[in-house]
């Protein structure tokens, strides 16, 4: 008798079963958060209700620094389960909101997502790439008009979380390549308008030897504009001898 299909549980259980210990945190919350489905970003009320919960940490930003911060934060978390399982089992979580539960603490905080459901078919990048975009298209709107932003930069910000995670598990699993292959094959099967992913190599400093690969971010979170916050280490509105510098110290930990 052929084996049923597997369930998202088995999945996850095998994706974790396929990293190390220590990454599991990004897939499994700690504590008692909140769960809520991600479909509920077509809510209106609840969407600014979420957006206004990150004036807790940065009181001073408008609304439209608050809402990229906000989906700066979720890009990442949704896309963590299906990315990760794709790349460990060949076999991937779905990312459609209906299917994806996040994990909020009270103050409006995203710690990790699951997912409920599989997706099924025989090519899992082409199956990623049209549920992506599929969640990526109800999200994105949504978010614009919540907090008065244009889409594309909306968009570019989806590239770099899908360009994030896909690092994070490649070097989590030991094939950064493949990882980074993996990104840019994603994004052109996605297609426009989201940007392509891009990647640069750090000389790591003595007594460490080879590389270390970073995101090269197309966009901005825009936290530096709460006071106190500085940009990011690969920020692209740094200069680009700033940005080398802070990543070649950040290779020494890669």
């Amino acid at each position: 008798m052929e084996p049923g299909p597997a369930s998202a549980d088995a999945i996850l259980a095998a994706t974790l079963a396929g990293l190390p210990p220590a990454e599991h945190s990004y897939l499994i919350p700690a504590g008692r958060p909140l769960p809520v489905r991600l479909a509920r970003v077509g809510d209106a009320e609840w969407l600014d209700t979420q957006i206004g919960l990150q004036a807790r940490r940065w009181p001073t930003v408008d609304r439209r620094v608050l809402a990229t911060l906000w989906w700066y934060s979720v890009s990442q978390v949704l896309l963590t389960p299906t990315l990760a399982s794709m790349f460990v089992t060949g076999r991937a979580l779905s990312p459609r909101p209906a299917d994806v539960e996040l994990h909020c603490l009270p103050d409006g905080r995203i710690l990790t997502a699951a997912s409920a459901d599989v997706l099924h078919g025989d090519d899992p990048v082409a199956l990623v790439a049209a549920a992506v975009r599929d969640t990526l298209e109800i999200t994105i709107p949504a978010i614009a008009r919540a907090g008065a932003r244009r889409e594309p930069p909306l968009w570019a910000l989806a590239t770099d979380s899908l360009a994030n995670r896909l690092l994070w598990v490649g070097r989590a699993c030991g094939d950064v390549q493949r990882a980074t292959a993996l990104a840019a094959q994603l994004v052109d099967l996605i297609g426009a308008p989201m940007p392509a992913p891009r990647y640069v190599d750090i000389d790591r400093r003595p007594p460490r030897t080879g590389r270390a690969r970073f995101v090269r971010r197309g966009s901005c979170c825009l936290i530096y504009f709460e006071p106190g916050e500085a940009k990011c280490v690969s920020c692209p509105r740094l200069t680009p001898g700033s940005r080398h510098e802070l990543l070649t110290k950040a290779a020494d930990f890669a």
